[in-house]
């Protein structure tokens, strides 16, 4: 007699089935309010609250500008301002205004430096914005604010011409220079007009530079003393005017030779 096979039992049942699809979704729901609660959190990090120890960051934390001494025009920077809260900005330098004096997580905050009674020379002050829900969260702004003076000198300080012929032409330079710091644009004119002294340059520039000049007796008497003047200016420049005398003189007893 021929013996049957045995058979393997299956334990994959229905109810096996059913246990398996609740797993399932179980691990979905698990799985989603994971990726539901970094979503929450990413989204409370961005607004910077002091929950989360935001900070208060601004651009550039370093203000460094330059203006002319009796200058009366402010000098004005931008600073971004981003992440914290709500803030406040003060100063104890009175020569930096501060606009607005209060702000928001995403703001401009404009600082405007002004020259005015300011002595020549580098100043620094420190402009502080304090988050006005944590009283630990802050940040600064460092201003360095240099005052320049520019110095007018020019050379020589005079001309003392001695024509010992008719018509005779001098011609001689004036050298400008800036002895202080800051640009110094200059002109140049004469005091009372007269034709016998003109320039052969121009009339204006920047230091350092240089004045061409001409002088000649042609139409003047043969004798006689003749006096003019340089004036060389430069707006804001200390020792501005400067005044360069010129005198043209021919008296009985010069010669053609010298």
């Amino acid at each position: 007699m021929r013996a049957n096979p045995r058979r393997t039992q299956r334990w994959f049942g229905p109810a096996a089935i059913s246990l398996a699809a609740v797993i399932v979704v179980l691990a979905s729901v698990a799985v989603n309010g994971c990726q539901l609660n970094k979503l929450l959190s990413s989204g409370d990090a961005a607004a910077g609250s002091p929950e989360d120890g935001g900070v208060i960051i601004v651009v550039p934390s370093l203000i460094r500008d330059s203006a002319l001494a009796g200058a009366d025009t402010q000098r004005v920077n931008d600073v971004h301002v981003s992440n914290g809260g709500r803030w406040s900005a003060a100063t104890d330098d009175r020569w930096i205004h501060v606009s607005p004096a209060s702000g928001g997580s995403r703001a401009t905050l404009k600082l405007s430096l002004d020259p005015k009674d300011l002595d020549p020379g580098m100043h620094q002050g420190t402009v502080t914005l304090q988050e006005l829900e944590n009283e630990d969260t802050r940040a600064t702004v460092a201003v360095s604010f240099l005052i320049q003076q520019p110095v007018l000198a020019v050379d020589p300080k005079e001309f003392n011409y001695r024509p010992r012929e008719n018509n005779a032409v001098f011609r001689d330079t004036i050298y400008v220079t800036n002895e202080g710091t800051g640009p110094l644009v200059w002109t140049v004119t004469t005091e009372r007009g007269a034709d016998w002294l003109t320039f052969e340059s121009d009339t204006s520039g920047t230091a350092p530079g240089a004045i061409a000049i001409r002088a000649s007796n042609a139409g003047l008497s043969f004798f006689g003393t003749y006096n003019e003047a340089i004036i060389v200016s430069s707006p804001g420049a200390k020792n501005s005017p400067k005044r360069i005398a010129v005198t043209m003189r021919r008296k009985h007893g010069d010669t053609d030779t010298p």
